[in-house]
């Protein structure tokens, strides 16, 4: 791998991933995914919900993000999360259990701030399936 990035993922409770990649991608706030190759120009960006998506060893890998920061250099990225999970931290069962309640939430939502909760609590267990690569993840 020529000209590697380093990718650090943190959340306020501790350091989730640390690696040399040879690319990378991560949802930001407002302006979709970012694609990062080595040499990219100095950026510092919000972060959305979604998946960080990085090459390691020629193999592509996943992770969950739930809002935060980036800071983009030439030769690393930092993620400043809220929340982060490597696809081996995640709980198939009860992300699945996660989505079941959400869309139940969804048809019982009475007023706007229940139906914007719903929402939220399903795109988190989407999220969490898809980077798991579970088949209930892919509506995501």
């Amino acid at each position: 791998m020529s000209d590697p990035i380093l990718l650090e993922v943190l959340t306020p409770e501790r350091q989730i991933f640390s690696a040399q990649v040879a690319e990378l991608q991560f949802p930001t706030a407002d302006r979709g995914y970012y694609g990062i190759l080595p040499g990219h120009t100095p950026l510092i960006t919000p972060v959305g919900d979604g998946l960080v998506s990085f090459t390691r060893n020629d193999s592509k890998h996943w992770l969950t993000v739930f809002g935060g920061f980036a800071e983009v250099g030439p030769d690393h990225v930092t993620i400043l999360a809220r929340v982060s999970e490597t696809v081996d931290m995640i709980d198939v069962e009860r992300a699945e259990a996660a989505r079941v309640r959400s869309l139940q939430m969804l048809k019982d939502a009475q007023t706007e701030p229940d139906l914007d909760a719903a929402q939220a609590h399903l795109q988190a267990s989407l999220i969490r399936l898809a980077a798991a690569g579970h088949p209930g993840g892919h509506g995501f």
